[in-house]
């Protein structure tokens, strides 16, 4: 199968720039790239689909994808207001742990969000429950990184990333875990385990860059190929 990994649009009002960036034609160009692919099984966002997090913004995001007619899950990031993106734009997708299942693979959505905080938490009971259900193998996404990252990009991490670490260790069945909030792409193998964040649509950061230094032309998303023995991911810039 074949899935897009999508993180950190920052969609704005109308529109509306930060930081001289308009994230709101980086997401229309995402948008018609992925119409332009075949093959596409879903699409995952990992979080801050909002940078102000106004109804409008997921009504345009909603729009936007209903007209792809690929299936989209998506979890909350640090930036999305919560009482919207859980009551006001598909509710049902955005518990605390929303799971489903698609060509033998198993998907977690599961919210790092805290109300009012950049930094990010998760309740791993309930995740726990989760693995537990699934046969197959297993893919959790989450906004906040769950392992160290390179450079200035190492902060505001999952507050409890030791408690998610111990756990999915426990679960031979997990084999891949998507994040962002760090606005650039990576790709690790801890444990067994492919970790990967893909490039903010919105506005990419590098590592190497100075702290909060736009790195222009490096925004874009992930194409995830997903076989039994075999996960390949590409990165496309928009």
């Amino acid at each position: 199968m074949k899935l897009i990994h999508i993180s950190d649009i920052h969609l704005t009002e109308n529109g509306n720039e930060i930081w001289g960036v308009s994230t709101f034609n980086h997401f229309c160009k995402t948008i018609q790239k992925i119409k332009d692919l075949d093959g596409i099984d879903v699409i995952v966002v990992s979080g801050d689909l909002s940078d102000d997090g106004s109804r409008w913004t997921y009504e345009y995001i909603d729009k936007a994808f209903s007209e792809i007619g690929i299936p989209t899950f998506c979890c909350p990031g640090n930036h999305d207001n919560l009482s919207e993106f859980y009551h006001g734009y598909k509710p049902e997708f955005y518990k605390t742990c929303k799971a489903f299942e698609l060509c033998g693979w198993n998907f977690i959505m599961l919210n790092s969000a805290v109300a009012g905080m950049s930094r990010g938490f998760f309740k791993p009971e309930i995740l726990y429950r989760q693995i537990q259900q699934c046969s197959g193998p297993v893919t959790i996404v989450l906004h906040h990184p769950p392992i160290e990252q390179k450079g200035w990009l190492n902060r505001k991490l999952l507050e409890n990333r030791n408690e998610f670490d111990e756990l999915i260790q426990r679960f031979k069945n997990v084999k891949l875990v998507l994040y962002g909030h760090t606005h650039y792409h990576a790709e690790n193998m801890v444990n067994g385990i492919v970790y990967s964040s893909a490039s903010s649509t919105g506005f990419a950061f590098h590592p190497d860059f100075p702290k909060f230094e736009i790195a222009h032309g490096k925004e874009g998303f992930s194409i995830i190929t997903l076989e039994e023995n075999r996960i390949e991911i590409e990165n496309i810039l928009i």
